[in-house]
């Protein structure tokens, strides 16, 4: 048995790091890539491997977001604040909301909590490609800041929206002022926990000398970031992130160049693995999601699916025209 996980998972990192060179070079997004290569095994006869959604919130998205919070630059987001936070924070919940409403009305006996927890996994869209593109048509160095700001923290407000969303819809049902409140309560709340788990980390790097134990801090650091705040029912993603910008920001003064380069290339190497293993997952999830899919109408999932991402188009150009 470990035998046969120990070569799935060298399998697995065989096919993200061919997928990702086949990417390159033909210049294609590396997450699509990996989808079709997971669609591809999930033809395949056999078991296939499930997704657990709990293990990908504790156990992946935390070093992913952190990943990208250390390479970000807290200055440039804020002096780019306005468009970071409209298009990251107002966009998202716009999204989700309109989403959310609308397949609330079209789709019979869909709750509206059930809706926006739906309208809150599409709102965030993923910014890989979207900068892939725009580095190579040489934007501006401010759009770019505002892209990657974007989608440092869009995830953050689209998972808080969405387990505030679960949460409602597993239990005594929606009310929109219960539901501002705990988004609001989990917000802060991921906020001060990043900001004591940033602090914390700090003090230990003051107190460090050795470039390894540094690295293994910098490893830990998302992991207490995320637990701490579910712990407390804040949000662990915005805790993770706040956390990650924070000490990116102050590392040049508390920790040795020669670290901070060791710590990074770890942190890439960390982020590729994850990301690839996870969108390879995501492919090998159509059987699953199909056989789920069969208790409703054809015609109820091709209205469900219009909606979602016609309103998900639609609403982004008419957000920036307005805004």
């Amino acid at each position: 048995m470990i035998e046969h996980q120990v070569a799935v998972a060298l399998a697995a990192t065989g096919i993200v790091v061919v997928g990702s060179l086949l990417a390159r070079r033909f210049t294609l997004p590396v997450p699509v890539v990996l989808v079709l290569a997971g669609l591809l095994y999930a033809a395949l006869p056999g078991r296939n491997i499930s997704l657990e959604p709990e293990l990908v919130l504790s156990v992946v998205i935390p070093p992913l977001l952190y990943s990208a919070a250390i390479e970000a630059s807290l200055i440039d987001i804020k002096a780019n604040l306005k468009p970071v936070a409209s298009l990251s924070v107002g966009l998202v919940l716009a999204t989700a909301f309109a989403v959310g409403g609308v397949l609330n009305l079209v789709v019979p006996g869909l709750p509206f909590a059930a809706a926006l927890a739906l309208g809150a996994a599409v709102a965030p869209p993923d910014p890989v490609a979207a900068l892939g593109v725009a580095r190579q048509a040489g934007m501006p160095p401010r759009l770019l800041t505002v892209v990657e700001g974007e989608g440092l923290l869009n995830d953050a407000t689209a998972l808080t929206a969405y387990q505030v969303a679960v949460a409602a819809a597993t239990g005594a049902g929606f009310s929109m002022l219960h539901a501002s409140g705990q988004f609001a309560l989990a917000a802060v709340g991921g906020v001060l926990v990043g900001l004591v788990i940033a602090w914390l980390a700090r003090q230990l790097y003051r107190r460090l000398e050795d470039s390894l134990l540094e690295t293994a801090v910098s490893l830990a650091t998302p992991f207490s970031a995320y637990l701490a705040a579910e712990q407390v029912h804040a949000s662990g993603v915005l805790a993770v992130v706040v956390a990650g910008l924070w000490v990116s920001h102050s590392s040049p003064t508390i920790i040795s160049a020669a670290t901070r380069l060791q710590a990074l290339a770890v942190w890439r190497l960390v982020a590729l693995l994850l990301e690839g293993l996870v969108f390879l997952l995501i492919g090998q999830q159509l059987p699953a999601v199909l056989r789920g899919l069969r208790q409703y109408d054809t015609s109820t999932i091709v209205i469900a699916v219009a909606v979602a991402v016609g309103v998900t188009l639609l609403l982004r150009p008419l957000w920036l025209a307005l805004t």
